[in-house]
Formats: C-alpha cells, structure tokens, sequence
C-alpha cells in the first residue's frame, strides 16, 4: 500500500457488517469518513431527520468521522447523478480536511458507479456483500451491467463470499487480479476474553429456558431451512432452540406454514431482535449456535453468513449446513451435508457435554481476524 496519507470515504455503512468493519480500522495514515445513506422514510423511521445532528459530519474517533445523508426515495437509483451529489459533497468536503492525503472511495452497491463519476476519487474499491440482482431481480441485466463496470474501473473488488469473487473473475476477466475474497472479521465486542469450553451465562430473558440452548441469531425468511429446524426441536424435545430475529410478516408462501409451526412447538422461543452490543452474550451462551440455512437458496450461495465470525469470536460449537462459505471452515465447526447429518453433529456435541475440543481454535482464528485486522486487508487491497 502507499505511504503516501489516505482520506478513505465508505458509501455506505448503513448494515452492521460495513459499520462494524470500517469504524475499527485503525492506521493513523487513515482517515475514514463512514456515511450512512438512505431516504427521508427510512431516516424519519430511525427518528433521524434533515436537521439532526447526525447528518452533520462528527468526529467519533481519532481518525473517524460518521454522517447521515438523507435523499429523497428513488433518487440514487432513478436520478443517480442527481441524486447522489449530496453524497458526492459530503466526500468532497471530507476529503478537504487533508488536502496532502490520496482520496480513496470504498462503495458497497453496484448504483454507486455514479458516484465515483461525481466524487472523481484516485482510487475506488468495491466492497461486494451479496448478489444485487437477486434484490432487484426486474433490474437484473443492467444492474449487472453496471456492476461490472464498476469492477473494471476500481481499483480492486473485495468480495466477503468466495462464490463470488469467483464469479466475477468468470465475468470479468481482465480485472480478475484485482478481485479478493477476504471474508468478514469479528466485531471486537464478539470476541471472548478466552476460550469457552463450556456454556458462558444466559441472558435474563433465556436464563430458565431448559438446557441445552440450541441458538440461532438472524432474520426469519425463506433462507432458513424451516423443516430441518422442525427435525432439529422434534430430535431435542429437551432442548430449548432459542431464535433472536424478528418474525416474518403475514404471506402466503409455502415456507410461512412451515415457520408458523416451527415457531409454535413448546422448546422453540422466539425471544425477536436484540441490539449488536446485545448479541455476544446469547451467542457465548448457547450449547450449540446454529447456521441451518438452505444450501440450495440463491441468497446462500452468494453470501457469507455474519454468523460464522460472529459465533467464532464466542468460540462455542456452531453447526452449520453446506453453504459454500462455510465450507470453507470444517476444521473450525461442523459442516454437514446433510440434514441427518446436521443432527447428528448436534447431538455429537451434546453428549460430549457441549464440547467439541476446537473451543480454542475459534478464538486462534477469530483473534487473528478481527474486524480491525480484515479492515486493514480490506483497504491494503486498495494498493
């Protein structure tokens, strides 16, 4: 990486895994401007409004400043280059603070190819956390079409899932080198002060629940797999499977029945969400935290579960389905290929008192990524 001082602008960090990532980084060449951007409804539903004072630029850290940009809704994707010049401004503006130091742009979606035509940065990365199309799946082709674009023209791709950094060498060859799989960190809050070979206290809210804790923190959708999860408190009737998340909306969608029973079955609690600063204390709690995705959901292949750092720094056992990513870690948690084979993973561990032996390799291999270290790899990538 240059010696050369950094004025690093992130568009944006309005999901935990971006804030938590770049509010750690710590190089005093650094200098990090971490904005949150979003329309006037979702703003105004976070009781955040024009004049608040977040959305003034603030020193939060030593070489950290944070804003809020409110845009009108639609803006950023229909009037892009409309749009995005008050995002562009607040770039500008930081980037003054430290005329001497390179101006460096780190944006997270694929719209934000506008911006890097506003703000005009000498280096961009493109820090990629899922597949955009499958959000926007009407905008699909042109959405992927400025994607790519965008990882021509960027200094270099970072990509959390492995899936896809291989899929976008696959589509865009001559930026292949420049495209790196560098998956999430652990969050300094998530990581335990040492190995927990066994369960560390429950939460007051989980704290009579009957053990074992059978734990799973995460939205309830359709990526779950709802009837291993059925399977899993049918096998356990003992157990206590405690879900943090909160619950679907009404629909009509085959996997709604399903949930619907999951969550009414007497050793299934549905306890909703709790805040970031909340969560190592359930996840260094339970006997066993879970990750049963389905393997087939085109959301899961081309993620990289928070889960798997955040359980790694609580060092519990985590049993987890074949997702691609973590496949990537069988020496560090179960992995199983199957259904049957998930519970038997689970009941493996149970009878081994909620033990698996590789306590201390989670907190080896959480210790050595950290949020602070992934973000140094995160920004080095930059060159």
């Amino acid at each position: 990486m240059s010696s050369q001082p950094l004025a690093l602008a992130v568009a944006d960090v309005s999901w935990f895994t971006t804030e938590n990532l770049f509010r750690e980084l710590n190089d005093p060449a650094i200098s990090t401007l971490a904005l949150r951007c979003m329309d006037y409804r979702n703003g105004w539903r976070k009781g955040i409004r024009p004049w608040s004072a977040s959305c003034r630029r603030r020193q939060i850290g030593e070489q950290l400043w944070a804003k809020d940009v409110l845009l009108p809704p639609g803006w950023m994707k229909r009037f892009p280059q409309l749009g995005m010049r008050p995002i562009s401004r607040a770039i500008q503006r930081f980037w003054n603070i430290r005329p001497e130091a390179r101006r460096g742009l780190v944006v997270t979606y694929p719209h934000y190819r506008h911006l890097v035509d506003l703000a005009r940065p000498e280096a961009t990365l493109y820090y990629n956390m899922d597949d955009y199309a499958l959000y926007w799946p009407g905008w699909a082709e042109p959405l992927r079409r400025l994607e790519h674009d965008l990882i021509e023209r960027s200094a270099a791709t970072v990509c959390v899932a492995r899936a896809q950094a291989e899929a976008f060498r696959r589509a865009v060859p001559s930026a292949a080198s420049r495209i790196h799989h560098i998956p999430h960190g652990t969050p300094a809050a998530f990581l335990a002060s040492g190995p927990l070979h066994r369960p560390g206290p429950a939460p007051a809210d989980v704290a009579a629940l009957p053990r074992p804790l059978l734990g799973y923190v995460g939205s309830l959708e359709d990526r779950l797999d709802w009837p291993l999860l059925e399977e899993l408190a049918a096998t356990f009737p003992q157990a206590s499977i405690v879900i943090i998340g909160r619950p679907p909306g009404p629909g009509v969608e085959p996997w709604r029945e399903v949930c619907r029973r999951v969550i009414e079955l007497p050793n299934v609690h549905v306890i909703g969400w709790r805040r970031q600063d909340e969560l190592p204390a359930y996840y260094q709690s339970f006997d066993v935290n879970l990750i049963p995705y389905l393997v087939d959901h085109p959301f899961n292949l081309a993620c990289s579960p928070t889960k798997i750092m955040d359980g790694m720094g609580a060092t519990r056992p985590m049993v987890s389905t074949a997702l691609p990513e973590c496949l990537l870690y069988p020496h560090l948690f179960d992995v199983a290929e199957s259904d049957q084979a998930f519970i038997a993973a689970v009941g493996r561990i149970l009878a081994a008192d909620s033990d698996d032996g590789r306590a201390a390799l989670r907190r080896e291999h959480a210790a050595a990524n950290t949020c602070a270290k992934v973000a140094a790899r995160v920004v080095a990538a930059m060159g």
